[in-house]
């Protein structure tokens, strides 16, 4: 009884063997450098998404702050029930320079002939973002959303013409 065990392990024993040693031709050595290797590939792949992210910020970062050089700077003043700025203007590259005169964080959204564009962060109190867009020919509709919901206004809405 004891033979046919032993029989039976060294049977299995050597057959895994056989398995493994078809699995794995390559020393310990080739297979530490195909693994880094395989790390390499994907820390450098991270690091352009990474890249790449860092470039979107700020460049984000960039349009809150600055107007484009060629457009048309168009000053927006926010208080608690009110948003103050012109309600017809030219078509074309268009800087809206938001202002927050308001007491709470607010954002600025223009919705129309297919835009639809806001800050990523609501402005501070007493703190200036710009929000560049480039407006067609049409109506559009300026608002201060509510913070939670996509599209809802408060009661400061109004009717944007661009000519």
């Amino acid at each position: 009884m004891k033979t046919k065990l032993y029989t039976a392990l060294i049977a299995a024993a050597l057959s895994t063997g056989v398995a493994f040693a078809a699995d794995n031709d390559k020393t310990l050595g080739q297979k530490t450098s195909e693994t880094l290797g395989k790390v390499k590939d994907k820390t450098v792949e991270a690091g352009k998404v990474i890249a790449d992210d860092t470039k979107k910020a700020a460049t984000s970062v960039k349009d809150a702050v600055m107007p484009d050089k060629d457009a048309r700077k168009v000053d927006v003043t926010l208080s608690e029930k009110h948003i103050q700025m012109d309600r017809e203007i030219p078509a074309g590259k268009t800087a809206f320079v938001v202002r927050n005169d308001g007491k709470e964080r607010q954002n600025f959204k223009i919705e129309g002939n297919g835009l639809e564009k806001e800050f990523m962060i609501a402005v501070a109190p007493n703190d200036t973002k710009t929000l560049n867009v480039d407006l067609k020919h049409g109506n559009y509709k300026v608002f201060v959303p509510m913070p939670g919901k996509d599209s809802e206004p408060k009661s400061n809405e109004l009717t944007l013409k661009v000519k």
